[in-house]
């Protein structure tokens, strides 16, 4: 499949989004209270993985020529390489203060699974656990909704329309919300059986609380699929219909009190799961073109896209003494008295530089090293 710039440019907005929201989060007060949901970059990014893993394998498992070497080799050299540095700086920053346990989960990246680890090393990569899981799951997720949709439209013949499958397509997404919320009680019980600690955090941490994340974006991927582009400016509407369902449910959040009150009404098990619905409709948006497709497929931001996910793991890294280090710098430079708002664009270029660095002299290098071994 060819590339699609517009796909690499929101990634730039997402990471941005995370990066700034972690760094300004003391500064959510100052007329900047957005910054507080700048974790929504985070429901973009699974929600992106869900689409373009569709739009990527379907064919593939449809035809029986999906490899499962090749994809889990094009995986591990995605996100290993970066992510084992980032440890062991990290390890070698605190002196060794983490436990041998601790530091060969993340590694592993099986450090998700548990609450002491998941955010001890490098916080963020949290998320990568989820994405590992993911990974494992999306084969087998894409060729069942492939053939059921497929079943679907068979049984249908010649009383389908795009808005029947549109509707099936929101029917998914609300079975597998529902599936999420289920799984994560059930989880949430068996752990606190067998450790006798609650795990408050498995329906925002892991991919039991995520799948459905991932599944908006692979259920709106479906339907472009088999609904493709009609017309020039249906591009921009879709990404204004998925602007408009994320800013009701960030406003809503916000009426309630914030992401840890909202929880605490009945609508919270749809709130933050449309978060990635109204995500999956940007990208698809994004796809389908149009004049914000072509602002982010600007040279710029597909270069910021390429290097967001070094930005994303590399600005919370330890350095000695100051652990999450784009936090520290940002304390450093606000101190010397610099406004937090041009503080907070030095650090982004110091450390959209770092990504850059990293992805040019050693996420790439050794991503063709790791290829010609491992791709056949």
């Amino acid at each position: 499949m060819p590339s699609i710039p517009a796909l690499t440019g929101i990634r730039a907005i997402a990471a941005g989004a995370v990066f700034f929201g972690h760094i300004l989060q003391k500064h959510i007060h100052n007329n900047l209270d957005f910054l507080e949901y700048g974790w929504v970059g985070v429901n973009m990014f699974f929600a992106l993985s869900g689409y373009l893993f569709y739009i990527l394998y379907v064919d593939s498992l449809e035809n029986n020529t999906f490899s499962w070497r090749n994809y889990i080799s094009k995986r591990f050299i995605r996100i290993y390489p970066l992510t084992i540095l980032t440890v062991l700086i990290c390890v070698f920053a605190m002196n060794f203060s983490f436990s041998i346990v601790d530091i060969i989960s993340h590694i592993t990246l099986f450090h998700g699974f548990f609450p002491n680890y998941r955010l001890s090393i490098n916080p963020p990569l949290w998320s990568l656990t989820v994405e590992m899981c993911f990974y494992l799951l999306a084969p087998f997720l894409i060729y069942s909704m492939s053939t059921l949709y497929a079943g679907w439209i068979k049984k249908l013949e010649g009383h389908t329309n795009r808005y029947m499958i549109a509707s099936i397509t929101l029917l998914i997404w609300i079975l597998f919300v529902a599936f999420c919320n289920g799984m994560s009680d059930i989880y949430q019980n068996w752990w606190y059986y067998f450790t006798g600690k609650w795990d408050s955090y498995v329906g925002t941490l892991t991919i039991i609380g995520r799948i459905d994340d991932f599944m908006a974006g692979m259920a709106i991927a479906c339907y472009a699929r088999l609904y493709p582009k009609k017309n020039l400016f249906s591009g921009d509407l879709i990404v204004l219909f998925g602007a408009i369902i994320i800013m009701l449910a960030l406003l809503f959040t916000s009426s309630q009190g914030g992401p840890n009150l909202v929880g605490k009404h009945k609508l919270s098990d749809f709130i933050f799961p449309s978060l990635a619905l109204g995500s999956g409709l940007i990208i698809m948006g994004l796809h389908r073109g149009g004049f914000i497709a072509k602002v982010l497929s600007t040279k710029t931001m597909v270069l910021l896209g390429e290097i967001s996910f070094g930005l994303y793991v590399l600005h919370y890294i330890s350095v000695p003494g100051y652990p999450k280090s784009a936090v520290s710098l940002q304390d450093y430079l606000e101190s010397m008295g610099i406004h937090f708002i041009v503080a907070a664009l030095i650090c982004y270029f110091i450390y959209s530089l770092l990504a850059y660095i990293s992805l040019r002299f050693y996420e790439k290098p050794i991503g063709s090293m790791l290829t010609k071994r491992l791709i056949r």
